[in-house]
């Protein structure tokens, strides 16, 4: 076989996988491993980390190639597009590797772990399997590489890492994606760790409740934002400050809360309170009543009914 020939049909395969090529695919392709090596001494590849995968030297570089090379020695002989292609996918891309290829969270995703349909046994450190149910809804393509999704990442994540802040900074990145997260397909996949989250058992509703104040993307925490961006705005907004006084006075648990932090007032405007900080240090009867008047019993995503208990603390 012709050298031009050869190159042609490499470029061709990794076309369609990130720049890269497999041993064994090469050899499907009638080109021995030794023009793969050929190659390597004039500089056209590059050996990755993972035995018998190979990377265009031309190719254009991502932080993602190591993962997809590692993917793609899962099953060396075939080819990326027919593997994604297939009814169920072979190996899905999963828990902090899944959340490096959204972008979303900050753990070290290394070594990658897999989810795969049936039991297999990793030959080398940089590869973890996990043999798991996964629904197909579950399952997102991204640049060619089989991913879980969003929502199934960040369960993954409470599920694999153990800590609650892991998966709660994943959920605090993922709500600010500009792509809408399911929270009622989250709930339901947080509901084996409602009691891990601090709620009763089976209630995935309490439990992203409960992750999502963590994470402090809940609707208090958010509010407690806007209000607090307000009350330090340089521009004085009429009528505000009557109006913050007015409501303060009429609860003195929350003036006494206030008064560390109050200031003469010499600029003419309310200066920054951390207003959660002040509610939260509320007693907690205090809280349960006022939520009880507000938003009635029961629990809901936005707005948890009662106390979400510490989940340092773990399943009882």
């Amino acid at each position: 076989m012709q050298g031009a020939s050869i190159g042609r049909r490499l470029a061709d395969i990794a076309a369609s996988q990130w720049g890269m090529i497999t041993t064994a695919q090469a050899r499907v392709q009638g080109i021995a491993r030794a023009n793969l090596a050929h190659r390597v001494r004039t500089g056209e590849l590059e050996r990755t980390n993972h035995h018998g995968v190979y990377r265009l030297s031309a190719a254009a570089s991502s932080p993602l190639d190591d993962l997809r090379a590692a993917w793609l020695s899962t099953k060396p002989e075939a080819l990326a597009q027919n593997r994604t292609q297939a009814p169920q996918c072979d190996a899905v891309v999963a828990s902090a590797a899944a959340a490096m290829v959204h972008g979303i969270g900050d753990v070290y995703p290394a070594p990658y772990r897999l989810i795969v349909p049936e039991r297999r046994q990793s030959v080398t450190g940089a590869l973890a399997y996990s043999w798991r149910p996964l629904d197909s809804a579950d399952v997102e393509v991204i640049d060619g590489l089989p991913t879980t999704s969003r929502e199934r990442t960040v369960a993954d994540l409470l599920h694999d890492e153990g800590d609650v802040s892991i998966a709660a900074d994943a959920l605090r990145d993922a709500v600010r994606d500009p792509f809408e997260l399911n929270e009622k397909r989250l709930a339901e996949l947080l509901t084996p760790y409602a009691r891990r989250l601090g709620r009763p058992k089976g209630d995935g509703v309490g439990a992203l409740a409960c992750l999502m104040v963590v994470a402090e993307v809940d609707a208090a925490s958010q509010a407690s934002r806007d209000l607090d961006r307000v009350l330090s705005s340089q521009t004085p907004l009429p009528g505000l400050e009557d109006y913050v006084h007015k409501v303060v006075a009429s609860l003195p648990a929350l003036a006494a809360a206030m008064s560390v932090q109050a200031r003469p007032y010499r600029t003419g405007r309310i200066p920054p309170l951390g207003i959660m900080r002040v509610f939260r240090a509320l007693p907690s009867p205090y809280q349960a009543r006022q939520n009880e008047q507000r938003h009635g019993p029961g629990t809901n995503m936005r707005h948890p009914g009662g106390e979400c208990n510490d989940p340092s603390q773990g399943e009882t």
